[in-house]
């Protein structure tokens, strides 16, 4: 049988505590045939006491004192029960099954480790032969053992203590780099996502959090709100920057070229294909992917939308293999998509892949404390563009504005300082007679406005007017948009009433919309 000095090699040559437990209770069960032994050590809070060498593990309160174990603790002492003594110890129900198997010629010896001092990190309790368990009391091999043990584990406790504050530490260094980081992106998108208020911080925050995942992003928010700078962010923001953002508005263009543009084509695939092209998912990989308008996009495409996202794998027109692309999916749309769901016109299974992390753009309405700083951004923007030297805008038209209920949003406020840019003499700041008689037409969908800065003169009507046109196709234009933009009023920016009641297919209206800068 080995003896306490090869017990020893071994234990000291454990390297956590567990283990070194186990090996501890295991060599002395061996060297003194005990029936049961095991270690009770106190938690992180000194609070309680749980077993090692117990099946199932066992907990007691460090200040039960109807346990022995307390009492042990308390007074730092060997205590070493008889089983005659154990039967005045039945309070505890847990202790007293434990002492039920301790038989008539057995003891129970408790010891506080490390011996002879105040602090207790463990206690040992054996049950064994009582002469057995009376003689190590004046065991000096054995109570030195003892003592390696508890200067081993005490060891293994400072190094499992300072590895988990060096843990600790470089976790927080972590988490304070990443804030650092993420709040270093949301200062970069405040750059194009202007605005102070809350509504916009919140949105950044979310466009970082988006950013830093592989969800697709599906972008709500009205006409005019900025859904495609958020998509900007969103690319800009995350770990594919240095590729490509390919954007493309599905309702702009025709149904039957859509198609085409997404996948690409072989030669010879229909009537003009001369050669091969490449399609936008492809021309997306490695990069982000830009679907505007996505409600918009016909039922069949939807359907193979789905399997690209599922697969990543897509087949140009009139090709023959697979081609692969990894790309981020980012989409927009002002249309209620539940309800093109309820409707059969947009795919359930579509609409959930598209929505993995949704974001909602506040309207202007909902932050019009930005007027002001998004009404100073837009000026400095048109003296660039300009040559021009407009000084602001006084706090008369800011409050004017800031009364408005703005249906264009961001887009309608960026028209309307350009058109107050346009009427004002160079050096002077934008005056509240400059945009109060279009606010006012605005406001009660009076005379059709056109929020370009192109658009911006009064349809002609009479034939001095008529005779005055020296552009027709500027006027026929100006028309056109007049009433395009009075239909979208009327029906409150419904592209498809409004196209419906004009007679032309959605896609149309949208495509008229784009290219006149309407807003609706």
């Amino acid at each position: 049988m080995k003896g306490w000095m090869e017990h020893s090699v071994e234990i000291v040559a454990k390297r956590d505590r567990q283990t070194l437990t186990a090996s501890f209770l295991d060599s002395i069960s061996q060297q003194l045939a005990l029936e049961k032994a095991f270690v009770l050590t106190p938690n992180a809070e000194g609070r309680t006491l749980s077993s090692t060498g117990l099946n199932p593990p066992l907990v007691w309160s460090v200040n039960d004192f109807n346990v022995p174990f307390s009492h042990v603790i308390n007074k730092s002492e060997v205590k070493i029960l008889t089983s005659d003594e154990l039967i005045y110890w039945q309070n505890d129900a847990q202790f007293s099954q434990l002492a039920q198997n301790v038989g008539m010629f057995s003891s129970m010896a408790i010891y506080p480790l490390p011996l002879k001092e105040n602090k207790v990190a463990n206690l040992l309790v054996m049950v064994g032969d009582s002469d057995k368990l009376m003689a190590l009391r004046s065991d000096r091999a054995f109570l030195q053992y003892l003592d390696l043990f508890s200067n081993q584990f005490a060891l293994l406790d400072e190094m499992a203590s300072s590895k988990l504050n060096q843990q600790v530490l470089s976790d927080s260094l972590q988490q304070a780099e990443t804030r650092c980081q993420r709040q270093r992106m949301q200062t970069d998108i405040s750059k194009n996502l202007v605005g102070a208020s809350g509504a916009m911080q919140r949105l950044r925050e979310k466009i970082v959090s988006a950013a830093s995942s592989h969800l697709a992003v599906m972008v709500q928010g009205e006409t005019g709100t900025g859904k495609e700078l958020v998509a900007q962010a969103i690319h800009q923001a995350s770990n594919r920057s240095n590729e490509a953002l390919i954007a493309i508005n599905c309702a702009a263009i025709p149904e039957n070229l859509l198609e085409s543009e997404l996948f690409g084509y072989c030669k010879g695939a229909f009537s003009g294909a001369d050669g091969d092209r490449k399609g936008l998912i492809a021309q997306a990989d490695g990069g982000t992917l830009f679907l505007d308008e996505i409600g918009d996009m016909p039922l069949g495409l939807q359907a193979k939308l789905l399997r690209v996202l599922e697969t990543k794998k897509f087949r140009p027109l009139g090709g023959k293999e697979e081609q692969y692309s990894d790309f981020r999916l980012v989409c927009a749309t002002h249309v209620n998509l539940i309800q093109q769901v309820r409707e059969r016109q947009f795919r359930q299974d579509l609409y959930y892949r598209l929505c993995q992390f949704p974001l909602s753009i506040p309207t202007l309405s909902q932050r019009i404390e930005d007027v002001d700083e998004l009404a100073h951004g837009f000026i400095r923007q048109y003296n660039r563009e300009h040559h021009a030297n407009i000084a602001g805008i006084d706090s008369l038209a800011i409050d004017r504005l800031k009364q408005y209920a703005f249906p264009g949003n961001v887009r309608e406020l960026k028209h309307l300082i350009e058109f107050g840019c346009a009427q004002t003499m160079h050096g002077q700041p934008i005056s509240l007679n400059s945009v109060k008689d279009r606010l006012h037409i605005l406001a009660n969908l009076g005379e059709p406005t056109f929020p370009s800065a192109t658009l911006n003169e009064h349809t002609p009507s009479t034939t001095q007017e008529i005779e005055a046109i020296d552009d027709l196709k500027h006027a026929i234009r100006c028309y056109e948009a007049s009433i395009i933009q009075a239909r979208l009023d009327k029906y409150r920016g419904d592209r498809a009433k409004a196209a419906r009641s004009l007679g032309i297919p959605k896609r149309t209206l949208a495509y008229k919309c784009q290219k006149l800068e309407l807003i609706g």
